[in-house]
């Protein structure tokens, strides 16, 4: 595991929030984003794909658009969407 300071820790989760009101999008509001920070900072890259070296990736835009959440689902296009894939009929 890698050792990661509480400044670079606060400056991923910055990252993350930047990019998501940058793209309009929404973070996985049940996991938030702690969960992807530490598996970033464990990791070294994206924690839900190896080839991905950054977090937030550029592809999770891409994604979004055409899914309605990117590969990790940290990011959502909206509350309803993220709802709608959460609800069980």
């Amino acid at each position: 595991m890698r050792k990661v300071g509480k400044k670079n820790n606060n400056l991923q989760r910055r990252k993350i929030l930047d990019f998501a009101r940058d793209n309009n999008l929404i973070i996985h509001p049940g996991r938030g984003f702690d969960y992807y920070v530490d598996g970033y900072n464990e990791f070294g890259h994206c924690p839900c794909d190896k080839n991905r070296l950054e977090c937030p990736c550029p592809e999770s835009v891409e994604e979004v658009n055409l899914n309605g959440w990117c590969k990790c689902r940290l990011f959502w296009r909206d509350y309803d969407t993220y709802k709608n894939s959460h609800v069980k009929e």
